[in-house]
């Protein structure tokens, strides 16, 4: 068996890049959400993002074949890298103002996670190009994110929304509402189908769980 030299400048500094990145990722793995998994663990960040990038992924080839999957896969696993900052924060029940401090943190979070990536600049600019918008790639993203967690509700019955404070059909409206604020602040007109399943989400949450 053959193998081409393409990668004749792996050196040993190579591999302490490979290491440092994967204790760095196992930080970010410790990072937990307000979220859940089905057996009642509360999720990493590592999970969260894995299922953002391979759900989105997943409708994009139905639904977006004009987009480039490639650059959804990569800005889906880097979307949260902030949180080794700021950590995980609920958003269900945050006020407006609330909302705009976390953005606040959030960028002064993606800064020092830049400094911290340094030695990986395609990752520091995937996060920096999610954040910018300016692609249709990252606002289906954006939205495909901010849907996600809505799937996970239904493994404990809607359980975990009750212990967020979301307690009847009009507190998962106010969410919704504010959801489409903060999702109206991102630049671009986003994919149809990305709108269509959050609002389909939302609908089978506000009917089912909480009715």
């Amino acid at each position: 068996m053959t193998t081409k030299n393409q990668n004749h400048d792996v050196t040993d500094a190579t591999i302490a890049d490979v290491l440092e990145l994967s204790r760095l990722l196992g930080e970010f793995g410790q990072i937990i959400r307000v979220t859940k998994l089905p057996n009642g663990d509360f999720e990493p960040d590592t999970h969260h993002s894995f299922v953002v990038a391979l759900t989105a992924f997943d409708l994009a080839r139905k639904f977006a074949p004009e987009l480039d999957t490639g650059k959804i896969l990569l800005y889906a696993l880097v979307h949260d890298l902030p949180e080794m900052i700021t950590g995980d924060m609920a958003t269900l029940t945050a006020s407006t103002a609330e909302l705009k401090q976390k953005a606040d943190k959030d960028a002064v979070a993606l800064e020092k996670v830049a400094e911290i990536f340094a030695s990986y600049p395609q990752i520091v600019k995937a996060l920096r190009d999610y954040e910018k918008g300016d692609d249709d790639e990252a606002l289906f993203v954006y939205w495909i994110d901010k849907m996600i967690t809505i799937p996970g509700h239904f493994y404990d019955n809607g359980a975990n929304l009750r212990r967020l404070g979301v307690h009847n059909r009009r507190d998962i409206a106010d969410w919704y509402d504010r959801i489409q604020i903060k999702l109206s602040t991102r630049p671009g007109r986003p994919h149809a189908s990305a709108v269509k399943v959050l609002e389909l989400a939302y609908q089978k949450m506000r009917d089912e769980l909480l009715g």
